[in-house]
Formats: C-alpha cells, sequence, structure tokens
C-alpha cells in the first residue's frame, strides 16, 4: 500500500483561521446571552413566590430583572471576550505561518534570480599600517656564542651502547 503525501495548500489554513474569527465572535455573543439570560433568571426571583424570602419588596422585581439581565450579560460578555481570545491568537499564529511561507518562497525566487548573474569579487586586500606607540626593542646580541659542525651526509650517527642490566 502506498502512502502519498498530501499537497501544501495555504487556503486550508486561510479558511481555518476565518472559522476561527467567527468562532470568537460567536463566543463573545453566546456567553453574553447566556450571562444576561442567568442574570435575568436571579433577577426575577422576587417576583416569583420564593421572593418572601429574599429581603427585597416585590415592587422592585422588574427593577432587579433588568438590573440582573444587564449585569449578567454584561459578566457573559467579558468571560467571553477573556474565551475568544485564544481563538484570535490560533487565528493569527496560522495567518503568520502563512505569511512566513510566503516571504521566504519570495527570497528564495529572489536568490535564485541574482545567482546566475556574476560571481562576486574577491575582496580587495587591504593594507593597515599602524603607527607605532612604543619605539622598537634594539636587537638582542649574545656573544661567544658557537654553532656546531654538521655532521658529514655519509655518517652514520651512532647511537650511545646501552647495557642490558637483567639480573646485575
Amino acid at each position: 500500500m502506498e502512502v502519498t503525501m498530501p499537497e501544501y495548500d495555504p487556503r486550508i489554513i486561510e479558511r481555518h483561521a476565518s472559522k476561527l474569527y467567527a468562532k470568537a465572535s460567536a463566543v463573545v455573543a453566546g456567553s453574553a446571552v447566556v450571562g444576561g439570560f442567568a442574570g435575568a433568571v436571579f433577577g426575577s426571583v422576587p417576583l416569583t413566590s420564593l421572593g418572601d424570602a429574599w429581603p427585597v419588596p416585590s415592587a422592585f422585581g422588574y427593577a432587579t430583572l433588568l438590573f440582573g439581565l444587564i449585569s449578567g450579560a454584561l459578566v457573559g460578555y467579558v468571560i467571553g471576550d477573556a474565551r475568544s481570545f485564544g481563538y484570535r491568537l490560533q487565528a493569527q499564529s496560522a495567518l503568520c505561518q502563512i505569511q512566513l511561507e510566503r516571504s521566504m518562497a519570495q527570497t528564495a525566487r529572489a536568490l535564485e534570480a541574482l545567482a546566475p548573474a556574476k560571481p562576486a569579487p574577491a575582496p580587495a586586500r587591504v593594507e593597515l599600517s599602524v603607527p607605532a606607540l612604543v619605539a622598537p626593542a634594539p636587537p638582542v646580541v649574545v656573544p661567544n656564542l658557537t654553532v656546531p659542525d654538521e655532521p658529514e651526509p655519509d655518517a652514520k650517527p651512532s647511537l650511545p651502547s646501552v647495557s642490558p642490566r637483567y639480573g646485575s
């Protein structure tokens, strides 16, 4: 069974990024709706028979319902916005990878176009002259130095004889 590698298609990644952005928007809206509903449920308690146990009079029932709806929607929006940041970050990472691939391909094409044009010239040799900060030292002369005579080329060097010390 032969396995073939799939072809690279940046449109798939772009489509995935757009779906992540849509999901991020839906999370914000959905969290605000769910938060508003939960707030409305808690705010409507004074309008029910359970309202007798609460210290809020039933005359303020609609005000508590409205306050619960608004505060719940606000809390839901904040939570949804924080959650949607992760989806937007994933979408941006995917789009960054596509942009990086496109930039690298463009750079490679530009380098290929420049390569056969002409070889780079050899760098020019630069001579630097550095002024002397300290006067040069005079040459050292060693008196009475003798150089030994060189042996004749046909003569074999003699090795000193070594006596074995086994048993002595």
